[in-house]
């Protein structure tokens, strides 16, 4: 068996990271930058042993981008080859979210199986014993994140009032795709500024007790997401096919699959597709549209 705990071996990663990368890039230095890119081949990460590779995003950003992101939270990709098995020995004191980018996963909680493919989210509740492996030809790879839950009387603490609230418990696993939810289509067509959003997983729309939120955006060749920004908290978007433009603080990204892009609080931001892009994005703290403010053309006036 090839089970250990992810998270033992975090600061080995970080240390390893720090010896692995430099904070510059093409784009130059990263320091105070509003956005960062992760490009697809920097996502190699760690080799966990011979099936398993984990890239721990946080300490990256922290270390590459000056961020002090990674306190309270922890986000890595995962890549499990054919026959390759993931048993963390922590029992978490929070809810872990898994996000499968390709592949099928394979998970035991508490001793129930699941079966997670490409584009299913998983929320892990608390305290659970976690088993995860790869039992098909295609590699897998997906996404793990926690984060420390807010203090109460914090305001980002409300959605453990409304979960509590809820009928559905917060203490069983569940599996969530896109044909789950309603999806949203904001923007104007007319424009080109149009979108298909699927929330995935928010505490404030479902029995999820966390403090971030994670969906997917789908957007058309052609059309874009348009300028805007949202205040108070950072996003991080995945390419997960396609290819196009995220400009944040009015520069321009190139991106393709599996590339990643770190968005700060209140940047400026905006997307084009070159070819149908879907995308993966997680903001923290949750979304609420009430922090979301549309700037039209703003980057026309800014620069």
């Amino acid at each position: 068996m090839y089970g250990r705990s992810v998270f033992f071996i975090s600061a080995v990663m970080i240390v390893m990271l720090l010896a692995l990368f430099t904070p510059c890039s093409a784009y130059g230095s990263w320091e105070g930058s509003e956005g960062i890119l992760i490009q697809n081949e920097e996502l190699d990460g760690v080799r966990y042993d011979d099936y398993i590779r984990i890239f721990d995003v946080m300490g990256y950003l922290d270390y590459a981008g000056n961020l002090s992101l990674a306190s309270g939270m922890s986000v890595q990709v995962i890549t499990i080859e054919n026959g390759g098995v993931l048993s963390p020995d922590v029992i978490l004191p929070v809810p872990e979210v898994i996000y499968v980018t390709s592949g099928t996963l394979m998970l035991t909680v508490n001793d129930e199986e699941f079966r997670a493919e490409k584009g299913d989210a998983v929320y892990v509740p608390s305290k659970a014993t976690r088993h995860y492996a790869n039992e098909a030809d295609e590699t897998v790879r997906f996404f793990s994140v926690t984060d420390q839950l807010p203090v109460p009387g914090d305001e980002e603490s409300l959605y453990q009032n409304v979960t509590k609230n809820q009928e559905d418990p917060v203490d069983i696993t569940r599996v969530i795709s896109e044909e789950m939810v309603t999806g949203l289509e904001p923007g104007s067509k007319e424009l080109n500024q149009s979108f298909h959003f699927s929330r995935l997983i928010h505490p404030l729309e479902g029995p999820y007790n966390t403090g971030f939120d994670l969906g997917t955006i789908r957007i058309s060749q052609g059309s874009g997401i348009p300028d805007h920004y949202v205040d108070g908290r950072y996003q991080l978007m995945t390419v997960l096919s396609g290819s196009g433009t995220i400009s944040v603080g009015c520069y321009d990204y190139q991106v393709g699959r599996n590339d990643m892009i770190y968005v700060a609080p209140g940047a400026v931001m905006s997307a084009e597709a070159s070819e149908e892009m879907e995308l993966m994005i997680l903001v923290n703290p949750y979304y609420q549209e009430r922090f979301d403010k549309a700037i039209p053309y703003a980057c026309d006036y800014l620069y």
